[in-house]
């Protein structure tokens, strides 16, 4: 006779939300959006015609049908993920070690990684910011976060995101503009890109229906990106950036984005590694990087 079972997606997005007792903590353990949890939820309660929280404005509270499914599925969970631990016929090193620039870390990776750790009980991220260029065939990293368009010779590398690029400052800057901006308006006040990249605002002009030199001769080129942010956070000059690495200092007002048009480019974020075979469980941080980024610009 067949199992009359609800969906597990359903099961675990309400234990996750049920354990919190909320639903965006729930979401970011499981590495999706609250609304998809929610509609997970809504989804389940229509199953089993029966509420199983009651929505108030800041926070769920479970009904007394609510808290005897949380519990049960809980425990059910726990043993599901014992039985599949013990069925593993290799073991698996849970240990990622991690060479990363101070920059990426600091601004995008660090924050992210305690959600990392929930969705990934046992699996631990020891990364290590580091303004040197690690040797990965002579080092005991596992593998680098790296800033670049893919190609390092005798490494393999993960695409997490490409660049999706428009121009930022300082409000300081542009205080007596009106938002969004003119291209033209843009491309008449200080500008400044990264040394390694100097076709960005000509890619970003060309698709701003916008003809300029190459590159124009108004843009001071700095010796990495860190010091080209700092640049556009101390209100030197208008960058050209990804969303991803600007919406914690938009959020803030330490930054503001001038036109809506952003333009893909080659570089971007790759995982790579010298290992062969690579980390068995390196799969399954890049997975979760790309849905990271993925969120970011949700």
């Amino acid at each position: 006779m067949a199992r009359r079972l609800p969906s597990l997606n359903q099961l675990r997005a309400f234990e996750a939300a049920a354990r919190h007792q909320s639903i965006k903590d729930g979401a970011e353990e499981l590495c999706v959006t609250p609304a998809a949890v929610g509609h997970q939820i809504k989804a389940l309660e229509r199953d089993l015609n029966a509420a199983l929280f009651v929505r108030k404005t800041r926070k769920i509270v479970l009904t007394d049908r609510g808290q005897a499914l949380a519990s049960a599925v809980g425990q059910a969970l726990d043993m599901l993920e014992s039985a599949a631990a013990d069925a593993q016929a290799l073991p698996i090193d849970k240990e990622l070690k991690l060479t990363v620039a101070p920059f990426f870390g600091n601004r995008w990776l660090l924050p992210r990684l305690a959600a990392f750790a929930r969705a990934n009980p046992g699996f631990a991220i020891k990364p290590s910011l580091s303004f040197d260029y690690v040797d990965l065939q002579q080092s005991d990293f596992d593998a680098a976060l790296r800033f670049g368009n893919g190609d390092w010779p005798g490494l393999s590398s993960h695409l997490v995101f490409h660049d999706c690029i428009g121009p930022v400052c300082a409000p300081q800057l542009v205080s007596a503009f009106k938002f969004p901006m003119p291209p033209e308006e843009i491309l008449a006040l200080p500008l400044a890109c990264a040394k390694s990249w100097p076709d960005d605002w000509e890619a970003w002009s060309k698709n701003a229906k916008i003809t300029t030199s190459s590159p124009p001769p108004a843009i001071v080129e700095h010796d990495s990106r860190a010091f080209m942010f700092d640049a556009a956070l101390t209100g030197q000059a208008v960058i050209l950036a990804d969303q991803r690495m600007t919406a914690a200092d938009e959020e803030a007002g330490r930054l503001v984005r001038l036109h809506p048009l952003t333009v893909e480019r080659p570089q971007g974020i790759f995982v790579v590694t010298a290992k062969q075979p690579p980390h068995p469980q390196l799969a399954i941080f890049v997975d979760w990087l790309r849905g990271q980024a993925n969120r970011t610009l949700a």
